[in-house]
């Protein structure tokens, strides 16, 4: 019988259920853990039907449930992963048990805090997390000195860190009023730990590293460890962006 329905890509299908982000489940086909009406697929190109081919994930056939797009406000001493160490806590456990599905756009690392968006739909997270996009993030340091004034512009104008051999640059450092050495900067494109990596180079200690806003999404008054959804605003805002090839 034929059908209009189009194909896709299988790890898009797998994204599109929630059962996790593109890029993992290229990584499961990879492992032979998904497969595609009984027989094992590893193809990554493979396209599938939706409405006629059964697909199973580590044993288990692949649902759809709801999308959901979350805010959390990651407290500092939660780790951005579902699987903690023993001394560690995952944010996972501030998430409501009907949520654990889903996946973080981007990390915060143990010793920070701020806005972290959740959502179980893959193409969203991959499309927000994406550089083509250059979705500001804003986030507020102190640090155990204040900046010398050469070094805003050296923050402006690049790092160079190894082993990436990259230049880490932020696109705006301003001083944030107060009796401690704060300030507010904005990063467009980063990579792994890159604020507190560039300011060590400059020979500065992060004392304390909070995520204000992360593209249209701000913080706004959501106390530590509490969760809200996206407003509508928001999310229009984000699933505009196009999906990037």
């Amino acid at each position: 019988m034929e059908t209009n329905t189009p194909m896709i890509r299988l790890n898009k299908a797998i994204a599109d259920s929630g059962y996790c982000a593109r890029r993992k489940a290229d990584e499961l086909i990879a492992q032979g853990k998904v497969k595609l009406n009984g027989d094992v697929v590893t193809e990554l190109g493979t396209k599938v039907n939706l409405e006629t081919d059964h697909i199973t994930v580590n044993g288990q056939p692949l649902q759809s449930p709801p999308k959901v797009y979350l805010l959390l406000h990651k407290p500092v001493g939660y780790v951005t992963s579902r699987k903690a160490g023993k001394t560690q806590k995952s944010f996972y456990e501030l998430v409501p048990p009907e949520f654990r599905t889903v996946d973080p756009a981007g990390r915060l690392d143990q010793d920070s805090s701020g806005t972290l968006i959740l959502s179980n739909d893959g193409d969203f997270i991959y499309k927000v997390t994406h550089p083509r996009f250059h979705l500001p993030k804003v986030y507020e340091i102190t640090l155990d000195r204040p900046l010398e004034e050469t070094d805003f512009q050296k923050l402006k104008d690049g790092v160079r860190l190894m082993p990436e051999n990259k230049l880490a640059k932020m696109t705006r450092v301003e001083t944030v009023n107060g009796n401690r050495p704060t300030y507010q900067v904005e990063l467009i494109t980063g990579f792994n730990r890159q604020i507190r990596r560039t300011l060590i180079e400059l020979r500065y200690r992060v004392l304390s590293l909070h995520r204000v806003s992360f593209g249209p999404v701000r913080l706004e008054g959501l106390g530590a460890g509490q969760i809200r959804p996206l407003t509508e605003t928001e999310l229009s805002s984000l699933l505009a962006l196009p999906l990037p090839e």
